[in-house]
C-alpha cells in the first residue's frame, strides 16, 4: 500500500514533503517539474509524492486548491509575491501527468487495487491545472 489514502497528501513522503516546505525556496517547485519531466521515464514513488505535493501547492497559488489545503502550504504561499505563472501550471500539469501514467506510485496503487480513485484524483489536480 503506496498511503494511507489516495489524496495528494495521503502518504509518508508527501508528508514529510510538507514538513520541509517552510525551508524551500519557491524554485525548488520549477527543479522538480523539471526533473519528473526531462529525467528518467519512470518515477520512483518518493519522485512523484514530490511532484504531487508541488502541483497542489502551484493549483493552490493559483486559487484552484484541493478541498482539503494542509496548513503548510497556506503558510508557505502567504510568503510568496504574486502567482505562478502559465508555464509553471503547465510544466506541473505535464509533471502530474507523468505520474498518472509511468510511476512506482501508480503500479503501487495497481497493485493495492486502488488505481481508479487514486488516478481520479490526479485528474482533478490535472484539471485545477489546466484552467
Amino acid at each position: 500500500m503506496p498511503g494511507w489514502g489516495t489524496g495528494s497528501f495521503e502518504n509518508e513522503d508527501a508528508q514529510n514533503f510538507l514538513a520541509g516546505l517552510n525551508s524551500k525556496e519557491p524554485e525548488v517547485l520549477k527543479q522538480i517539474f523539471v526533473g519528473a519531466v526531462d529525467g528518467n521515464d519512470y518515477l520512483n514513488s518518493s519522485e512523484s509524492s514530490d511532484v504531487v505535493v508541488a502541483a497542489e501547492i502551484v493549483a493552490t497559488a493559483n486559487g484552484k486548491p484541493p478541498q482539503a489545503v494542509p496548513p503548510q502550504i497556506v503558510e508557505w504561499i502567504g510568503k510568496i509575491e504574486g502567482s505562478p505563472s502559465s508555464e509553471m501550471n503547465e510544466m506541473a500539469r505535464c509533471a502530474v501527468e507523468k505520474v498518472r501514467a509511468n510511476s512506482e506510485l501508480k503500479d503501487l496503487w495497481l497493485e493495492a487495487e486502488g488505481l481508479n480513485e487514486w488516478s481520479a484524483t490526479l485528474r482533478d489536480l490535472e484539471r485545477r491545472l489546466g484552467e
